[in-house]
């Protein structure tokens, strides 16, 4: 029974490191794409939480920059 619960824990480390990874290498394209230094910066220093970090940079601090880089609408 023991190898059974460590072959899952096992799985779900390395599914839970891949989750954070894959977010990680978004928000590196997505704020490398969009010339944002600092925030690239900030992704490689801080270390990798589940991707909760690069999440938040991908749905909340892109999206805003884009907006600010279109400018107003014009009627």
């Amino acid at each position: 029974m023991a190898e059974g619960q460590a072959l899952l824990a096992s799985v779900i480390l390395w599914v839970v490191v891949l989750w954070g990874y894959m977010w990680k290498c978004i928000a590196f394209w997505m704020a490398a794409r969009r010339d944002q230094l600092g925030w690239y910066i900030v992704l490689a220093v801080l270390p990798p939480v589940f991707g909760a970090l690069e999440m938040i940079y991908v749905f909340l601090v892109a999206p805003r920059h884009q907006e600010l880089e279109e400018g107003w609408p014009t009627a």
